[in-house]
């Protein structure tokens, strides 16, 4: 897999801002540092990136990674509460949120050897 920059330079953010109790910016990077991680996956294997967070999801779910699609899901549901909602993101949300994405990623990143 090529080497994603942005993804590795988003993990380094959310694990900062969750030093640094900056809790919704955390569980928003943590979401995009794994979108763009699978986001390369599928470039790599020539597959058309979906647009839609679900159908991306999908992707994985169709790969055999029903609970892994599942937690890209539950990710993506912390990022729009980070991101939209009134309500602040919780610690634990960020902590989650955090752990959630470098389990993905480390997953992809094994997926991408297999298919590369």
């Amino acid at each position: 897999m090529k080497n994603s920059k942005k993804s590795e330079i988003l993990l380094h953010e959310a694990e900062t801002d969750f030093n640094i109790k900056n809790f919704n910016k955390c569980t928003s990077a943590s979401y995009f540092s794994v979108r763009k991680t699978l986001e390369q996956l599928l470039i790599q294997m020539k597959i058309l990136i979906p647009k839609r967070d679900d159908k991306l999801a999908n992707v994985l779910k169709h790969m055999g990674y029903e609970n892994e699609a599942k937690l890209l899901l539950r990710l993506y549901e912390l990022r729009k509460k980070a991101d939209y909602d009134d309500k602040e993101i919780s610690h634990d949300e960020a902590k989650e949120a955090l752990e959630t994405a470098k389990y993905l990623i480390k997953l992809i990143k094994t997926l991408a050897k297999k298919y590369n």
